[in-house]
């Protein structure tokens, strides 16, 4: 479970407070994090993987204060809409790295890239990830990611209104908590909080989290929400 208590969040650089006492709960299985573009998804994520800290207000997974966490502890994988890699590198060698890093032998560790890539049907693990266009881009970051079982999966305005494709992605993680942070109502799913100037303002399911979103006039509701 996560929970975020009171978190208020404002970077030094600027006067702005985008997080201005959020209070919500995220529980097992599916969550939504529906909130209008540009208000603050990416944040979330971020404070969630304590690569930034909140200015007030503490933030819990699993009863343990984020910040006290280690990374490598964390058991959190986070994929946001555009995934980095190492450019120059190949296939095999991005979807191997997090092997890699647990000093995971080199052969065992690219055989399992290896079986990652045939598991979703990407080819050529030799080619340069500087070659790949976006949408391959996000398979080997799924790939990447799925080397490792995970606790907690973060997507961070990742399939575009593609509510099949999220699905689908949603089910090659389903023994893992996942979280989708978008601006778009048709990809609320599960236990659904709606974010509001900088705060929580309804948390329950889906299809009325979807009917508040759309009396909140967000540009990302005029899409639609079927």
């Amino acid at each position: 479970m996560i929970e975020f208590r009171d978190v208020h969040l404002r970077y030094h650089y600027d006067e702005f407070e985008l997080l201005k006492g959020a209070t919500f709960t995220l529980n097992d299985g599916i969550n939504t994090v529906l909130c209008d573009a540009q208000s603050g998804k990416t944040s979330l994520c971020r404070l969630l993987i304590a690569d930034v800290k909140p200015t007030e207000g503490q933030i819990f997974v699993d009863g343990k204060d984020v910040q006290s966490i280690t990374n490598s502890n964390l058991d959190i994988l986070y994929l946001p809409s555009d995934p980095v890699f190492f450019e120059g590198r190949s296939i095999l060698y991005n979807v191997a790295y997090p092997l890699a890093v647990r000093k995971v032998a080199r052969d065992v560790r690219n055989g399992v890239a290896a079986e990652m890539c045939e598991r979703f049907s990407i080819t050529d693990c030799k080619q340069k990830m500087r070659k790949l266009p976006i949408d391959m881009r996000k398979r080997v970051a799924i790939a990447r990611g799925a080397t490792v079982s995970r606790k907690y999966v973060l997507w961070d305005d990742f399939w575009e209104g593609d509510v099949q494709a999220a699905k689908q992605c949603l089910a090659l993680f389903e023994d893992a908590t996942n979280v989708i942070f978008t601006s778009d109502p048709r990809l609320a799913l599960g236990n659904t909080v709606v974010m509001d100037g900088g705060v929580a303002v309804f948390q329950g399911n889906a299809d009325d989290a979807k009917q508040i979103a759309a009396g909140l006039q967000w540009l990302a509701c005029q899409r639609g929400t079927d």
